[in-house]
């Protein structure tokens, strides 16, 4: 698996630049289940990334749209059905629409109304659409969604927000690499077969990843994060990092243990808390910084105790 990861991340990198962390973030957040938000400026390549994302998945399902203040829920959940209406039955047709796809794509996801807003909630939070009476699973493994701004101090959307587990910042490439910017073929990305992954080998990602330890050590370097993080962040308001936001975090770190072979979380894995603990984007440096300081400290800590 960690050899069919590695040949999958060069697949979906071609064509694209400077984006390899943001791609390793959203193969993760389909692997795990989890919800992916990117923060940036139209026209850098956020749509692209999501696309490429799907074409992962032996059984591809794809569902993407640009939301506005007038989008309406027949556009995202889809439309009514007349038929059942005819029968006194309030039930959308939704084939092909959101509650059928297993990767999502949503732009501009905070110009959600309250009509659309009150149903993406439940779908994230309990994976669950409610088609008029009936109650239907969905089979969405992660929503992408876009935004150039966030919903900080807007107490609608932050519940919203709040479902995104994973986030990063996306920006416009480097002065030192728009060369490689003009290079680029215009070719279609294709996934060859062979490492598309099967519904078994996700069932099997998930499960296994369950067995990966976590030491004390591990354990004590998260909490002492945690323990600076709420020192540094004490007087601000939006950044909060609540318990169940931790158990995902953990599970986030053992799934990506386990797809680079290894059976216990290491201190790469911890890394990842850079793109999963800050709310407002200023304060990614900051929270950054945490992270790494701590790391450095504890792996300072472990060759003092060698030697």
């Amino acid at each position: 698996m960690r050899e069919k990861i590695k040949k999958l991340l060069s697949e979906l990198n071609k064509g694209l630049i400077g984006k390899e962390k943001i791609i390793k973030l959203g193969l993760l957040a389909v692997l795990s289940g989890e919800n992916l938000l990117l923060i940036g400026p139209p026209g850098t390549a956020k749509s692209e990334i999501s696309r490429r994302l799907t074409e992962i998945l032996m059984e591809e399902s794809y569902f993407e749209y640009l939301l506005t203040k007038f989008t309406t829920p027949e556009e995202i959940f889809g439309p009514l059905s007349i038929r059942k209406l005819q029968k006194d039955k309030f039930e959308r047709n939704t084939e092909s629409y959101m509650p059928t796809s297993k990767v999502v794509f949503l732009d501009e996801i905070f110009k959600a109304n309250s009509s659309i807003l009150n149903t993406l909630l439940t779908i994230l939070n309990e994976k669950v659409f409610h088609n008029g009476i009936k109650k239907e699973r969905t089979p969405l493994l992660t929503l992408i969604g876009a935004s150039n701004e966030l919903p900080l101090g807007n107490e609608e959307l932050s519940a919203l927000y709040d479902r995104f587990l994973i986030r990063s910042i996306v920006g416009y490439i480097s002065d030192d690499r728009i060369e490689e910017l003009l290079e680029i073929s215009s070719d279609k990305m294709e996934i060859p077969y062979d490492l598309k992954i099967t519904e078994e080998e996700l069932e099997k990602i998930q499960k296994e990843a369950l067995k990966v330890e976590i030491s004390e050590n591990i354990k004590n370097i998260i909490k002492e994060i945690r323990q600076e993080y709420n020192r540094i962040f004490k007087e601000d308001i939006h950044e909060n990092i609540s318990d169940r936001k931790l158990v995902k975090i953990v599970r986030l770190m053992k799934i990506s243990a386990y797809i680079n072979g290894r059976r216990k979380i290491d201190y790469s894995d911890v890394v990842l808390l850079s793109n999963c603990l800050w709310n407002n984007p200023e304060n990614a440096e900051k929270v950054t910084k945490i992270i790494l300081d701590t790391v450095k400290k504890n792996i300072a800590r472990e060759g003092n105790e060698i030697v």
